[in-house]
């Protein structure tokens, strides 16, 4: 059989790839790389690469498009995906870098929205999804508005849109009831809830029915309920009547009705402490406190759920001090934390102490959380630290906790608490300048949250300069935080730093702008090529072949292999290149494939 041109192996390629043979679509187009100036062919086979689930091999190869072809929104995209994929926070700069490159590539805006969303930045994703609705009339695309607009506090215009156009004649879904629960509408909540049920059976749809109609017809609630339950008694139901009815204060029904979700193998735990706080509210303080500390032991038991454990402790320290004198309820405290090493107990103890005015026990509590946590536990006891007024401790724990956090959202989460204690920030500077110094680190990757809280640390960074009179700082100060404040912000506007900008000019004696005499680029020698790969961090192997390529210029995978003793030489060359690119610098380019694999070509400097 004679061999096939180019251009019908090309066409092949094509074919299978859109028939969902990547396999037999990359084997095709691999052999087309080394001959071929089209760079359709280089992107399909990194995208079958993707597809094929060979993530690293598919960044290798997307890393080295992005530096031939930079104006590629489709290879940037392509990048943001696979990040996303291995759960790389740098994926929000690609699909970000794919849509400032082309805002008409509707796949990348609807990939970009879609991760803002999954990863809890509804803020960043409403303007992405109006233009995405606007351009490409999708219903499901005005869906994800609708649920990015309901998420971000905007359930009117949510509605708007549902109710729009583009989402005309779609039925009754989960989402619609939530938009319409977030308007209030609990009449109509109601009704196209009750309609849903009927119609699928889906027990989420009972539940928003009976939990709408409990708040806008409450007379008729409790028969409606007990209707829905002798039809399915499914447990979900079953709670959300017992919390009407304790919400109402019918205690003693509420625990009747209780009754058969504690009798289940496998018991919820959230059913276990509902009946301790009904059994404590109906003033059964013996019963409630057995009990709670059955629970407590249970969870302390298995660990499983921090959060859960922290909340039944918070539940179970109001009770006792609701109901036994303060040293009893300290000795029943003790009896179940004293010996606990877990940040959750330790905290718990700490706030006990804290809230009976016993200070000096709380701070051994709250020190001993933060030595057992410095993440959960540091914060809470940097904060006792400032109430306490020991200012000194408080910033140097502080600045130990954000120095050693490696997580985007541990280091905004935490920022966040920070950020609240407006008192403390103006008697904490060095605090305040390294927060902002690691957010900005991480700026790339902040969600709308995060930009606020950067913009936030620079408006104080700029109050700073502006009482200690480096006016030239607090406008530099201002203007970055002006760039950093995320579209919709509700936490800091622009007028709060042009205040500032104008108060600078006012004291200045001579105001001197600071973007026009900002120091010019270092006309500094660049550096060799040996200096720019030493920030790689290479391990033995890689250093053999980036010395031998830089010596050879070119090399084949197996040439690699003979020489490195081992089948691994191509996911060697794969994590080189990923080390360059996030240096920012290229030092391997893929050159094709040969007989004897793929073709790997040092680049100069």
């Amino acid at each position: 059989m004679p061999p096939q041109p180019a251009d019908e192996k090309k066409r092949l390629a094509f074919q299978l790839f859109e028939q969902g043979d990547f396999p037999g679509s990359y084997s095709l187009c691999r052999d087309l790389v080394p001959g071929s100036a089209d760079p359709s062919v280089a992107i399909l086979c990194a995208t079958n690469l993707f597809q094929m689930g060979r993530l690293d091999e598919a960044e290798a190869y997307f890393r080295d498009l992005s530096n031939s072809l930079p104006g590629s929104s489709h290879v940037h995209s392509y990048l943001g995906r696979i990040l996303e994929r291995k759960g790389d926070d740098r994926a929000l700069s690609e699909f970000a870098r794919a849509v400032a490159l082309d805002p008409g590539n509707l796949e990348a805006l609807r990939s970009y929205a879609s991760y803002l969303l999954h990863t809890g930045d509804p803020g960043k994703a409403v303007p992405v999804l109006r233009h995405l609705a606007a351009r490409s009339g999708r219903a499901d695309d005005s869906l994800l508005l609708v649920r990015a607009l309901r998420l971000n506090g905007m359930p009117r215009e949510a509605l708007e849109v549902r109710k729009g156009p583009a989402c005309r004649g779609l039925p009754v879904d989960t989402e619609y009831i939530e938009v319409l629960a977030a308007c209030e509408e609990y009449a109509e909540v109601a009704t196209a809830a009750h309609a849903a049920y009927e119609r699928t059976g889906e027990v989420a749809y009972a539940r928003s029915y009976l939990s709408a109609l409990a708040r806008s017809t409450p007379a008729a609630a409790g028969e409606e309920y007990q209707r829905v339950l002798a039809e399915r008694d499914d447990p979900g139901i079953r709670f959300d009547y017992v919390r009407m009815l304790r919400g109402r204060g019918d205690l003693a029904p509420a625990l009747i009705e209780l009754g058969p979700l504690l009798s289940r193998s496998g018991v919820d735990p959230l059913f276990l402490l509902e009946e301790c706080e009904i059994l404590a509210d109906l003033k059964e303080t013996e019963d409630a406190r057995v009990h709670f500390t059955r629970l407590i032991d249970r969870e302390l038991e298995g660990l499983g759920d921090p959060e859960f454990l922290s909340l039944l402790l918070a539940r179970y320290r109001a009770f006792l001090r609701t109901h036994y004198p303060v040293r009893e309820a300290e000795s029943l405290l003790l009896l179940k934390l004293a010996s606990q090493p877990h940040v959750v107990c330790l905290l718990s103890m700490a706030s006990f102490y804290e809230d009976i005015g016993d200070h000096t026990e709380a701070r051994s509590w709250y020190y001993r959380a933060y030595r057992s946590d410095f993440l959960a536990g540091g914060p809470e006891y940097a904060r006792f630290c400032e109430r306490e007024g020991d200012v000194r401790e408080c910033e140097k724990v502080m600045l130990y906790v954000i120095n050693s956090i490696r997580k985007t959202d541990d280091l905004v989460r935490v920022a966040g608490m920070v950020m609240e204690d407006t008192r403390a920030l103006y008697r904490m500077p060095r605090l305040m300048e390294r927060l902002r110094e690691r957010l900005e680190e991480k700026a790339q990757g902040l969600s709308s949250r995060g930009l606020e809280l950067l913009a936030l640390t620079l408006l104080v960074s700029a109050s700073h300069s502006l009482e200690a009179k480096d006016f030239s700082r607090c406008k530099r100060s201002c203007l970055e935080g002006l760039d950093y404040i995320p579209p919709g912000s509700a936490s800091i506007r622009a007028e709060d730093f042009l205040v500032l900008v104008e108060e600078c000019k006012r004291r200045s004696l001579c105001d001197l702008p600071v973007l026009a005499y900002a120091p010019a680029p270092r006309d500094e020698k660049e550096p060799s090529e040996k200096e720019a790969e030493l920030c790689l961090d290479l391990d033995e192997n890689e250093r053999k072949i980036l010395d031998f390529l830089r010596t050879h210029h070119q090399a084949s995978e197996m040439e690699l292999r003979t020489i490195l003793g081992t089948r691994r030489a191509g996911g060697m060359v794969n994590r080189i290149m990923q080390k360059a690119t996030s240096a920012g610098i290229v030092v391997i380019e893929k050159r094709g494939v040969g007989k004897d694999g793929e073709i790997y070509a040092y680049k100069r400097q």
